[in-house]
């Protein structure tokens, strides 16, 4: 009786070893390959340029480095501009030539990171490196030889290769489009959101004319179907969109005169609102609204289908905007809580100075949420990363910029504005 009790008890313990060690295993077999499709918030776009410092603190980096691999990309160095860098003096006029220009600091042949500023499922499928849109076609004269004396022409449908923006040009180089790399880099693990630029368009242009549901259901669909069958993917992770009504580019504004269609939303650089098409008033508020709830919807069914982990980013910004998320060091000292801000005196935030994309800080707590929801997804225990840490060498928290005094108060201020009318 008493041995019984014995072998149940390391039967039992052998189970428990086995688990662990299976667990372990799993998460070293999930992530033997990350790859990544995405937007600027996976590139690591930040007010408003992408280069090496800022794509190594983007999510897909930080998470993978926790799970214990690494993913691959090319290294940024531009287009445009990093205000923080212009604005404190770290950046003079060479540098802000050399940035506006932009280029590669180093590349590589086939990168297992393929996010890229400004794309989603619609680039994600059809933007390379070389072409805007690698299925376009148009109708070319074709000169032969009808007989032996008789040259004339035939009309005949050609590819129709358009230069694409540079942040794809110096993201994918030659390799193809981020489907495509997908397909040849064959990942174990898929970082597989490009969703936020279907509605995103919305608050940076200040209009819906852009929201196509059809397009987005279409393309997110086709990407995923894609993804189904490359064959090496045994998990990832997808997440919600926030409100993008409620990011920091975007700020109340009464019309003087009381007129409803220039009452609303208007992004933060501008003074006052000379016309419609400078506000989201109320009935485009609520229309951005229900798209994005639509959007949401199909990005957990999208989850669901995959057997992938799903961060709810829009539940966790929507706390964020309300209550914000205190910071807390070992010691228990705290700077405070973070808003859905750029960092002020004295209150810190989660946005860089372009009101659209984290900084530094605000990358790690989406990097957190992400690996909370692999965690409980396949049961893993990937180590968070300090959020204090992140704050404390997050140098546009410890020494922030009043960017809207600044574009008021310089003459500068001109040039930072132009910047952000081409980003927008």
């Amino acid at each position: 009786m008493r041995k019984s009790i014995i072998w149940k008890a390391v039967a039992a313990l052998g189970i428990c070893f086995s688990a662990i060690s299976l667990s372990a295993q799993s998460q070293s077999q999930l992530f033997t390959k990350p790859g990544v499709i995405g937007d600027s918030l996976s590139q690591g776009f930040f007010g408003a340029t992408v280069e090496k410092k800022t794509q190594d603190w983007a999510y897909p980096v930080l998470v993978s480095k926790q799970a214990g691999s690494g993913v691959s990309y090319n290294v940024l160095k531009g287009p445009y501009i990093n205000f923080e860098d212009v604005l404190k003096g770290n950046c003079g006029i060479f540098c802000i030539a050399a940035s506006v220009i932009g280029g590669n600091q180093s590349t590589v042949s086939l990168p297992t990171h393929a996010g890229i500023t400004g794309a989603d499922y619609t680039t994600v499928l059809k933007t390379s490196g070389q072409c805007e849109d690698i299925t376009a076609t148009k109708w070319t004269r074709q000169w032969y030889w009808a007989t032996w004396y008789w040259f004339t022409y035939r009309w005949v449908q050609v590819a129709d290769c358009q230069a694409p923006d540079k942040f794809h040009r110096f993201g994918l180089g030659n390799s193809g489009t981020q489907m495509e790399i997908m397909e040849k880099v064959r990942p174990t693990f898929l970082f597989g959101t490009a969703a936020a630029n279907h509605v995103l368009c919305t608050a940076l242009s200040t209009s819906t004319n852009c929201l196509d549901e059809a397009r987005f259901k279409r393309d997110i669909r086709e990407t995923m179907r894609r993804m189904s069958v490359i064959g090496s993917i045994q998990g990832g992770v997808l997440f919600t969109i926030p409100n993008v009504t409620s990011i920091a580019f975007l700020e109340p504004y009464q019309d003087p005169q009381g007129r409803a269609n220039y009452t609303g939303l208007k992004a933060f650089f501008r003074s006052s609102v000379s016309d419609p098409s400078q506000v989201l008033d109320a009935g485009e508020v609520n229309t951005i609204t229900n798209f994005l709830t639509m959007l949401n919807g199909e990005i957990k069914a999208q989850a669901v289908a995959m057997g992938f982990a799903v961060a709810d980013l829009k539940v966790l910004f929507d706390d964020l905007k309300e209550n914000g998320r205190l910071i807390n060091s070992p010691s228990g000292w705290s700077p405070g809580y973070a808003r859905a801000n750029w960092p002020l005196p004295g209150q810190p935030g989660i946005f860089g100075l372009d009101g659209v994309h984290p900084n530094q800080y605000g990358h790690t707590v989406f990097a957190n949420e992400l690996i909370k929801a692999i965690d409980s997804k396949y049961g893993f225990s990937i180590p968070t990363i300090s959020e204090y840490n992140a704050w404390y060498y997050d140098s546009l928290n410890r020494n922030p910029i009043d960017l809207k005094k600044f574009l008021t108060e310089t003459i500068f201020g001109q040039f930072i504005s132009w910047v952000i009318g081409i980003f927008v």
